[in-house]
This record gives structure tokens, C-alpha cells and sequence, in this order.
């Protein structure tokens, strides 16, 4: 009798695990299954996508109204787990609904073109910000019930699940909200209360600054009442005075660190030795002012990547002086390589030729417009990378570009924060051959100083057969380089290394970073390795964060965070987790890396303890 009550229980006890088994599985199917239906699409998703979604939501929540669910879901652990999936499908539903509406204005706006014969469609930005808020909204209102449903009853699978619907969900929340800020202040950016006019500095990558490229050319847009027209482009030397150079007002660590390049002087051709980009800004426009006269409201940086992101795909640029016409493709590349083969190096021709490609380009874009949802992704995609970079000096709109990270404004970061520049000063024009890796170690441990090394590694690709003007001096393809690896002011540096060797250095100050520099010559063919080895205060989390210096080809990044057993590490999609965390990818965009201690309880954190304990060493 005992045994057949035994035998009885654990049947039982069999069948209500496999009813609470099928219930949730079937349920995370459907939930992962709406989640993978709108994984293609990031403002715009398809109606069938959003059709998908949906049905996949209500049949998870109807699971929970099935028999098996009621048959078993009032046990306790299966009712906080079925609780936890509930409530993510019920509070999907309202980011479903916000991405259809968002959708459909996103599709309003691509029947029309955003600029069209020098004119703004303001009516078209408005129209999108009331939707991008919803979708916000929305998103964040998943997240704060998700939180509120993680629980120490959860299993680990599913408090796995929960956190990366948490990482997915913030992100694009922000960058939902973000997009509706932006879109705000559009409206006055584009001289909807009265006249603006801004600076556009055209930079070359093909010859690094701390910005980006040198400056090459120089140029205005005036819009008012969303009506744009283009000022005269120029190239830097017609703007430039003869020695001696006339001095103008600059941040007090920009003339420090960059005055000895003359970049805050009528020599304009080191204006952008700089990576803090409002510092840049803020010297350009004095420098406008004195030599043209004409004040700005703000200053639009781009490269010829940058430039490229602007171009409808269909866009034919012609090359004045030649039978060359560019598409948007081979634009970049004509600028980095082509233009020295076919129109030569210090001449003229070259010169007002790439300046006249430029100026078409930015004819085309108010010609054509940018209403196209491809448009406003290359463009994103460009900013992010630092290619395309706008700078209002209005305090408010300021701030808010600052927080999108579109003014790329080194500010005072209270984290870690790794930032590789080169600065070219042998003045040649090789920087497309050169390919750049760049690795950040860090050993973590609570409540202790946080030893980490930046590593960058630069090879010289430079192929022969290069004209002498691309080369300069001899020997052969030799870089001359300033290599600056930036790290956090309140850093205890601890030392410098050239291919392993100890070098020697500089150390300068700018907003709340300090960089540490290195001359550096790279014979063709070979490699260099800068590695730079500092120490940063205890504190119990750690935050990262890398920002690229635009290039001709992305640098590859590698991160590896070494951290404390009971720590969580979140960051970009790619992470290989364990006791050191690994990510490698391209740095193509600012990327954020946050770690600290886990918030897992309960099965969760028990289940993660004996996972930890299972890998510790047994000797």
C-alpha cells in the first residue's frame, strides 16, 4: 500500500511537471516566436511581421487560460514563472500596437521626401514624433513590469530570458525616445523661428586629426522656415591668412593640448586635431567669423563616408574636369585613393575638383531630399560612427544632441572610457592603409582598484606604386603618427609601452579624460602596438565605454573583462559570459559595456552560485 502511495505521488508529481512543462515551453515559444517576428525591422516592420507578432502574444496568453495551465498553475514556483510569461505577452501587446502605428507614419513619411527643391517638410517631422513617443512609452512600460515580475521562485532559464528582453527593450526604448527629442527640436534647427545658418567642415580620413580627417573644405547652409540653400564652398587655403596666423578664442584644453598644431589659428587646416567635436565647433565658428564674416548657429562635420550616408542610392555625382562619374558606393573611395591617380596631388585641380563633389553632393541631397527610411539609417549609422557629426550652439538643442551622442562630446564621464586617435603630422596621405585594432583588458574585483590595459595595434598596408605626393618623404611609405589612447582623468597611469618596450610620453588633460601620447613611426609592411596600463579608484560596478575616431576602413575591438564570480556583465549583442567576458566585433559605433553585481535570487542565483562553485579549480 505504501508503495503504490509512493508510485501514486510521484506520478503525480511527474504529470504536474510536464503539464507545467508544456504550458510554459509553449508559452516561450510564442513569445519568442513574436520576438523574432519583429527582430528584422528596427523603426518599420512589414504589416504581415506585425500580424505575426500579435497572434503569436494572444495565443501565449490564452495558454495560460488552458486547462493544463489551470490544472497546475496555482502551485507554488509554477504560479510566479506562469505569472512572469503572462505578463510579458499581455504588456507586449502595447509595443505590437505602438510599432504598427509608428509604422504607418514612418511609411507616411516615405511616400514623401523630407527635403524637396530646397524646401523642408516640417508638417512630415511632426507627424512622427507623437508615435516614436508611443512606442517609448510602451517599451518602457514592459521593461518596469518585467522587473517587477523577476522573482527568486523564477527558473534560470527564464530569468535569463527576462533580462535579455530587459537589455533589448531599454535599448530600443532609448532610442525611440531619443528619436522623438531629436525630432522635437527639428523644427527650429531648420529655421522654423527664424533664420540659421551653419558651418560645414569637409574632412579628409585619407590624413588623420583627432576628429577624424583634415580639414579640406569649408562651406555654409542657410535655412529659414524649412527653406535650405547652400553658401560657397571653398578649400581651407583660401580661407587661410599667411604667417603669422591670426589667433582666435578656444577652450582653454583645446589651445593647450593642439595650439602647438596652430589649430586655433587662421591656419585652419589643424581645426580638427580635436575628438571633443564642440571644441572643434566652437574654434570653427570664431574662424569663420573673422575671415568670412558670417556667424553660425551651429557646425556640421562629414567625411566622405559621412557624405556618401546622405546620397539617395540612385545618386550620380560628376567629378568636374573629368569623364568620372561617381556613384554613392564609389564616392568614399574615389576621395580616399582615386582622385590622387586621376587628378593629381598639390594641385589645384585636385583640390577645387573634390570641393565642387562635395557641394554637388550636399545640391543633391536638398535636391532629392532624405524621406526615404534607408536614408535616415545610413545617416543614423554614419553618425554613429562618427562620420557625420552635428553641433548646435543653442544650449538646449545641445543637450540634447549630447545625450544622442551626435555631437560626440567628450564631457566628464565618471566610467571608464577608452578612445584611440591618431594625428598624421608627417602630413602624407597614407591613413587608408593603415588598419587599426584596438583591445581593452580590465581585472574587476569588488571594492578594489580595477587594473586595466589598452592595447592598439597599428599595421601599414601602404601598397607601392603610390604617387609622391600620397607618399611625401622617403623612406617609402613610413607613418609618422601621434598616437593618443585616452583614458579617464581620475586614472592612476601606470606605464607605457611601444612593441613592449617602455617609451616615452605625454600626458594632457581634455573635459574628463586624459590622453597619453606617443610618437610613433611604422615602416610599410610592419606593425606597431601602443599598450597603455592604468588604474582606476574601487568602486563596486563597473562601466565602459568605447568611442571609434571615424577611419577610412572600422577598427576591430576586443574587450575582455575579467570579473568577480557573483557579477553580471551587460553590453552588445556577441558576448561570450563566463568569469572573464568576452566581446569582438568592429568599433563602428559608441559601444557600452556595464558590470556589477548579479540581481539574481532565489533558483536563479542559487543555480548560478553552484554553476561559479562547479568551475572554481580543485587544486
Amino acid at each position: 500500500m505504501k508503495a503504490r502511495i509512493i508510485w501514486i505521488i510521484l506520478g503525480l508529481f511527474v504529470v504536474m511537471v510536464a503539464l507545467s512543462g508544456y504550458v510554459m515551453i509553449s508559452a516561450a515559444l510564442d513569445i519568442s516566436a513574436a520576438r523574432r517576428a519583429l527582430s528584422r525591422g528596427s523603426i518599420r516592420f512589414e504589416p504581415d511581421q506585425l500580424h505575426r507578432a500579435r497572434n503569436h502574444l494572444k495565443h501565449a496568453e490564452k495558454r495560460f487560460h488552458s486547462l493544463p495551465a489551470r490544472a497546475v498553475g496555482w502551485l507554488p514556483v509554477v504560479r510566479q514563472n506562469f505569472e512572469a510569461l503572462r505578463s510579458v505577452a499581455v504588456k507586449s501587446l502595447p509595443v505590437v500596437d505602438a510599432a504598427g502605428a509608428l509604422t504607418e507614419a514612418v511609411d507616411g513619411v516615405g511616400t514623401s521626401s523630407l527635403i524637396t527643391n530646397g524646401r523642408v517638410d516640417l508638417r512630415l517631422l511632426e507627424e512622427l514624433q507623437e508615435p516614436l513617443q508611443a512606442q517609448a512609452d510602451a517599451l518602457s512600460e514592459l521593461v518596469d513590469e518585467v522587473r517587477i515580475r523577476r522573482n527568486g521562485w523564477l527558473i534560470p532559464i527564464l530569468w535569463s530570458e527576462l533580462d535579455n528582453l530587459i537589455d533589448q527593450a531599454e535599448e530600443a526604448g532609448s532610442s525611440a525616445e531619443t528619436a522623438a527629442d531629436l525630432i522635437a527640436l527639428v523644427p527650429s534647427m531648420l529655421g522654423g523661428s527664424g533664420e540659421r545658418t551653419y558651418l560645414v567642415a569637409l574632412m579628409n580620413n585619407t590624413e588623420l586629426r583627432g576628429a577624424g580627417g583634415i580639414l579640406s573644405g569649408v562651406g555654409s547652409v542657410k535655412l529659414h522656415e524649412g527653406r535650405v540653400s547652400l553658401g560657397k564652398f571653398q578649400h581651407y587655403r583660401e580661407l587661410a591668412d599667411d604667417p603669422p596666423y591670426r589667433r582666435v578664442s578656444a577652450p582653454s584644453d583645446f589651445r593647450e593640448n593642439f595650439g602647438t598644431y596652430k589649430a586655433d589659428t587662421t591656419r585652419w587646416v589643424s581645426t580638427t586635431s580635436s575628438p571633443d567635436i564642440p571644441d572643434v565647433a566652437s574654434v570653427a565658428r570664431e574662424l569663420f567669423s573673422l575671415t568670412e564674416g558670417i556667424e553660425v548657429d551651429g557646425v556640421i562635420l562629414v567625411d566622405p563616408r559621412g557624405l556618401a550616408a546622405m546620397l539617395p542610392p540612385n545618386a550620380r555625382i560628376k567629378v568636374p574636369t573629368t569623364q568620372t562619374v561617381l556613384t554613392v558606393a564609389e564616392l568614399p573611395e574615389y576621395v580616399y585613393r582615386g582622385a590622387y591617380k586621376e587628378l593629381g596631388g598639390a594641385v589645384s585641380r585636385r583640390r577645387d575638383s573634390l570641393i565642387e563633389v562635395g557641394q554637388s553632393a550636399f545640391e543633391r541631397v536638398l535636391r532629392s531630399g532624405f524621406g526615404r527610411l534607408s536614408l535616415v539609417r545610413s545617416m543614423g549609422n554614419a553618425a554613429g560612427g562618427g562620420h557625420l557629426t552635428f553641433v548646435s550652439f543653442d544650449p538646449g538643442e545641445a543637450a540634447v544632441l549630447t545625450d544622442a551622442g551626435i555631437s560626440r562630446d567628450i564631457g566628464e564621464p565618471t566610467y571608464d572610457e577608452v578612445l584611440a586617435t591618431v594625428q598624421n603630422i608627417g602630413g602624407n596621405k597614407l591613413d587608408s592603409y593603415a588598419h587599426r585594432s584596438i583591445r581593452h583588458a580590465c581585472g574587476i574585483e569588488s571594492q578594489q582598484p580595477t587594473t586595466c590595459l589598452t592595447e592598439v595595434a597599428i599595421s601599414n598596408t601602404t601598397p607601392r606604386g603610390l604617387s609622391r605626393f600620397e607618399y611625401q618623404y622617403r623612406p617609402y611609405g613610413l607613418f609618422k603618427n601621434v598616437v593618443e589612447i585616452y583614458m579617464p582623468s581620475a586614472a592612476d597611469l601606470l606605464s607605457v609601452e611601444v612593441d613592449g618596450s617602455p617609451e616615452g610620453f605625454f600626458k594632457n588633460r581634455e573635459d574628463g579624460l586624459s590622453p597619453v601620447g606617443v610618437y610613433v613611426e611604422i615602416p610599410r609592411g610592419l606593425t606597431s602596438t601602443v599598450r597603455v596600463k592604468y588604474q582606476l579608484p574601487a568602486k563596486d560596478m563597473y562601466t565602459l565605454e568605447v568611442a571609434p575616431q571615424p577611419l577610412v576602413a572600422d577598427a576591430s575591438l576586443s574587450v575582455e573583462l575579467a570579473i568577480p564570480g557573483k557579477w553580471e556583465v551587460d553590453g552588445p549583442e556577441g558576448l561570450s559570459r563566463g568569469d572573464t567576458v568576452h566581446w569582438e566585433g568592429r568599433l563602428d559605433r559608441r559601444l557600452r559595456f556595464e558590470a556589477g553585481s548579479s540581481e539574481r535570487s532565489g533558483l536563479s542565483g542559487l543555480w548560478k552560485n553552484i554553476g561559479h562553485f562547479m568551475r572554481e579549480p580543485l587544486l
